[in-house]
């Protein structure tokens, strides 16, 4: 049983660490977490971007929508930022805000970044992804969540995550935790936004 990690649109969403310890593999030396974006950086629509970086503790973002919409759907979102930094606003928090706008529960996943070294560059986000999927199904009804209809989306690098999740769920890319591992990580649907690295 969990207490209380949904929130409703009019309130701050709730963030919840996504491994209960270090994530694996993680040493502890990338340096502080923190917004990359430099005063040159181009805006958009007028507006600075959010471009986290050093990225070690992963967690899990909720944004529920109201009540009266709520249809027990839910999809994890995945920014992008070429596995280099996360794009958190324009492709992470505003989009979670819009599927609530239809009813849905944004799951706004914060993935480790950059790539490690020695590492394929996405099997740090895949383990975090994998975990995230396997939370958000294992909690599910603490949630108020169906979980069969839960779904991943993501944009560029993270629409590369979103493939790479949705194909990869019979493969276990970390050491099994707990109960929650025991849990599918199989995305119910995907949506991929100009996904990178496919070919």
């Amino acid at each position: 049983m969990i207490t209380v990690l949904a929130n409703h649109a009019s309130e701050t969403p709730s963030s919840i660490r996504l491994w209960s310890g270090a994530a694996p593999g993680e040493k502890g030396d990338i340096g502080p977490e923190m917004d990359m974006t430099k005063d040159t950086d181009g805006k958009v629509a007028g507006r600075r971007l959010i471009r986290l970086g050093n990225v070690s503790d992963p967690t899990l973002t909720i944004y529920r929508p109201s009540k009266e919409k709520d249809t027990g759907t839910s999809v994890l979102v995945c920014p992008g930022g070429g596995y280099h930094i996360l794009a958190l606003d324009l492709e992470g928090s505003e989009v979670c805000e819009w599927l609530n706008s239809i009813g849905v529960t944004g799951i706004l996943l914060k993935y480790r970044v950059p790539a490690r070294k020695g590492q394929e560059r996405f099997l740090a986000p895949l383990q975090d992804a994998q975990r995230a999927l396997r939370y958000t199904r294992f909690h599910a009804k603490d949630l108020g969540l169906d979980p069969n209809r839960i779904g991943i989306l993501g944009f560029s690098a993270g629409g590369h995550l979103a493939a790479t999740t949705s194909t990869s769920f019979e493969k276990n890319t970390y050491e099994l935790k707990d109960e929650v591992d025991r849990v599918s990580c199989r995305p119910d649907f995907t949506v991929l936004i100009y996904p990178a690295y496919l070919v």
